[in-house]
């Protein structure tokens, strides 16, 4: 019963798989009358679950807004009640858990949901990349994993998913018990 009710109350996540170098974009929903002249930020959650903010917005006007800190570029469009992130030249140790968040310490900020879940491999021609769930299904898996984008159209409310593959590499895939062993056949 107390797993249900964990799992009841665990945020909604989303999961993003890319290649090392490549850029993120996520969309983050809020409510528009109640949070359209609020600041926004866009957080990693630590190890035990404290988030560590990466870039947050300045103004609180109701007025666009866009700000860059290092790899981060939040824009803030209160009218359509959008937060857009942008993640720039990927690496791998940025896997992990992100959200969007509106913030105003010191009070604890509002969590807008999808959380992100980001797992970032080495590109095509880096030919590591470990299992560390043997129970996934690998005959769903091409060369590469398909990646997961969130679009929404102009009208508010109205989500799609839209799914791409990556291009195929020449690495294959083999599952000869609970592992996955890759083999890199590119000649250089």
């Amino acid at each position: 019963l107390l797993t249900e009710l964990q799992a009841a109350t665990k945020p909604h996540e989303e999961k993003y798989v890319l290649a090392a170098g490549e850029t993120l974009n996520v969309q983050c929903p809020f409510t528009i009358w109640k949070y359209a002249n609020s600041r926004k930020a866009w957080q990693k959650l630590m190890d035990r679950g404290e988030p560590l903010t990466l870039a947050f917005t300045q103004g609180v006007s109701g007025n666009p807004s866009q700000v860059q800190m290092g790899r981060y570029f939040l824009e803030d469009i209160p009218t359509e009640a959008i937060l857009n992130v942008q993640m720039t030249n990927l690496q791998v140790e940025d896997s992990g858990l992100y959200q969007c968040v509106i913030y105003h310490p010191p009070k604890d900020p509002v969590i807008l949901s999808p959380l992100v879940r980001l797992v970032v491999i080495k590109g095509p021609l880096g030919s590591t990349v470990s299992d560390k769930n043997p129970t996934q299904n690998l005959a769903q898996i091409s060369t590469l994993p398909p990646t997961t984008t969130k679009a929404q159209s102009t009208v508010l409310n109205s989500p799609r998913t839209v799914t791409q593959l990556l291009p195929k590499s020449t690495a294959d895939i083999s599952s000869p018990g609970f592992g996955v062993n890759i083999t890199n056949e590119t000649d250089f």
